[in-house]
């Protein structure tokens, strides 16, 4: 059995904090889906369909969710992220991971094993080094970016 739908209400002074929040230029994906989680709470999204639309899992909505719950809208977004090491999965990363999908459809006979992908963006110079774990999480993202739009949604 799923969980019961939450009933969420942002004040109009937050809903307009959060819009003026998201246009700040210097936010990293973490503040913007901070952000977009909330919004997409209050216009009444599932946690599966603000998951889908953010490349997140369900579960890190609801933690988003109660951690709202918790902290408030203030500390909310000002949170700073927890220990670990920066990630190593930078715009640079991910254009050359896209321009590696796109040309694929070019040779569909290359496979690119996680390993052999991680080690090519450190011989291109786009990582110092990089995981194939975090390869692989970088693809799942820009995959459900990628999805070919059907005939029927043309």
């Amino acid at each position: 059995m799923g969980r019961q739908k939450q009933f969420f209400r942002l004040s109009a002074a937050e809903q307009q904090e959060l819009q003026h929040y998201l246009q700040q230029e210097q936010l990293v994906r973490r503040q913007v889906n901070r952000a977009q989680t909330l919004l997409d709470w209050h216009a009444g999204y599932s946690a599966a369909e603000t998951a889908q639309r953010l490349a997140m899992t369900e579960g890190r909505v609801y933690a988003l969710r109660r951690a709202y719950q918790r902290q408030g809208l203030t500390s909310f977004l000002n949170t700073h992220p927890q220990g670990g090491a920066p990630t190593k999965l930078t715009p640079t990363v991910e254009a050359a991971l896209l321009a590696l999908l796109s040309r694929r459809t070019s040779d569909p006979a290359r496979h690119w094993t996680l390993r052999e992908l991680a080690a090519y963006l450190v011989d291109k110079g786009h990582a110092k080094s990089i995981c194939p774990v975090t390869v692989g999480k970088a693809l799942q993202r820009l995959q459900t970016l990628l999805v070919p739009v059907s005939d029927t949604d043309k």
